[in-house]
């Protein structure tokens, strides 16, 4: 039995189990006596040896270190025997990943479970405790008792022989006293009171907005249970055990945190109320500071003075506030946790960062001698560019007076011009009259004041009359071709002097 239990230990060959003494000894006895083994064990063993060689020497196995991170080949020695293994990866494939489950589902039934056992528990305590301190709780002693057992059934004393909490027995010196809420056992130092100031806080909603400081009753060191208890004067409590009593702390803490916000919201909303008013003021001030700068009179300098004055001290509320953020509970016993902290300090760079983006591009008002200067400024510069315009607009008169005059001038040139044409036309269609040619006697004397071709056109209507009387057809048709042409001409040219 000894020997099937042996260990033994040194450079070993995994064959034969002999000891070779030494690793260059035990790699030559294997590759000389075992090399018609497996090639595979071969392989592995060769690299173990080298492994284990270059262990032993210092050296640093290269293979080792640029494997990937995960499949790394690990020499070390073992913790009981002392002798050397390996892994290679070489020898083994990629493990595939097994079977998956999840517990979210399990873990949200247990917890569903346990919220709401609690639940249920402190709802019973919350309706016990309204019962035990309504205004049909007897006064006396005896029916004070009697009403307490009737709300909830009290533990017999034989069911329980030492107290529950703190395992001590019970004596005549130590008594059995009962929970109002539960009816459980425990002795008078494990017993907690519970005034009623704090039952109808936990009982009555009206009394929940109520700023008084209630809890349960602490003990001194006295050893008498009536002098132990340290409380407000006469007021009445109730005793009930640990479990009731952190039961309803813990409702206590959920009213706490439904009906009064922590310190740092508090702070938060009065900074983030102090950001919205800032920014509600720039919207104003900033139009305010350009106008006042460029010497306009559209708004007033003390109105603009007295916003700035608002917005700094605006300024410095938020960075108050921030920094009471920043430094809040760092001077506690109890250190703010990582996530509180994190949070205190994204406020701060909020409230430095808003500060920095605004106070720096907030232009300064100019005083009051500067803004008298910059309105004399802005009243010559008026005055220059109504000048100026009214310099440009006299010139521009001019230019379209004398445009207009050599379009006139260049319109009379191109009516004589014409005007010649006609007569030249004229002349020229009465030489050609076989035998007959009109008398200019008989024109009629138009007004000196009449368009000259107006007056060519009416000269040619007199032709045309006296051809037609002279039965002249050709010099008819002849003569009112011109003055058609004549005619278009004249209304081409009022054409264009309308547009």
């Amino acid at each position: 039995m000894a020997a099937a239990t042996e260990v033994r230990e040194g450079f070993l060959c995994p064959m034969c189990m002999k000891d070779l003494g030494n690793v260059t000894m035990l790699q030559g006895h294997f590759e000389e006596e075992h090399s018609t083994e497996d090639k595979d064990v071969l392989q592995q063993l060769r690299g173990l040896f080298g492994k284990a060689k270059k262990k032993i020497l210092g050296e640093k196995d290269e293979a080792y270190e640029s494997s990937p991170a995960g499949i790394q080949s690990s020499v070390y020695t073992s913790p009981s025997s002392g002798a050397l293994s390996g892994y290679d990866p070489s020898m083994w494939e990629p493990q595939e990943l097994g079977g998956t489950r999840s517990w979210t589902d399990l873990f949200k039934a247990q917890r569903g479970a346990k919220v709401d056992r609690y639940v249920v528990e402190t709802n019973k305590l919350i309706i016990r405790l309204d019962k035990l301190t309504g205004p049909d709780v007897p006064m006396e002693a005896n029916k004070r008792r009697a009403h307490e057992k009737s709300v909830v059934q009290w533990m017999p004393d034989s069911h329980t022989k030492e107290c529950p909490y703190c395992r001590r027995s019970f004596t005549l010196m130590r008594r059995r006293h009962h929970c109002r809420l539960c009816g459980d056992i425990m002795c008078d130092k494990c017993s907690q009171f519970l005034p009623y100031t704090f039952a109808k806080k936990l009982t009555d909603p009206a009394f929940q907005n109520q700023d008084i400081e209630v809890g349960f009753l602490r003990r001194t060191g006295s050893n008498s249970s009536l002098n132990s208890i340290l409380g407000p004067e006469g007021d009445p409590h109730i005793r009930t055990c640990e479990k009731c009593r952190k039961l309803l702390e813990r409702r206590n803490e959920q009213i706490e945190q439904r009906t009064n916000k922590p310190t740092v919201v508090l702070l938060y909303e009065r900074l983030k109320s102090c950001v919205v008013a800032a920014e509600e003021l720039l919207t104003k001030y900033m139009p305010m500071v350009e106008s006042l700068s460029c010497g306009e009179s559209m708004y007033r300098l003390q109105e603009a003075q007295r916003y700035r004055v608002q917005i700094t001290k605006l300024y410095e509320t938020i960075d108050g506030l921030s920094k009471k953020i920043l430094n809040l509970g760092l001077n506690n016993e109890e250190e703010p946790s990582q996530k509180q902290l994190l949070l205190q300090r994204s406020i701060r760079a909020f409230a430095t960062n808003f500060m920095q983006d605004n106070m720096l591009g907030l232009q300064a008002l100019p005083s009051e001698e500067q803004y008298l200067k910059l309105q004399e400024e802005r009243k010559l510069e008026i005055q220059k560019r109504i000048a100026a315009e009214r310099q440009a607009t006299f010139e521009a008169q001019q230019r379209e007076k004398k445009a207009k005059e050599q379009r006139e001038q260049k319109d009379a040139m191109q009516r004589n011009e014409q005007l010649k044409q006609a007569e030249a036309r004229e002349r020229s269609g009465s030489q050609k009259l076989a035998g007959w040619i009109p008398n200019e006697s008989s024109h009629i004397n138009f007004n000196n004041t009449d368009d000259p071709m107006i007056q060519q056109m009416n000269i040619i209507r007199s032709y045309i009359k006296q051809a037609k009387q002279a039965g002249k057809l050709d010099e008819v048709q002849m003569l009112e071709q011109n003055l058609k042409e004549l005619q278009n001409e004249y209304l081409r040219q009022q054409r264009q002097n309308w547009s």
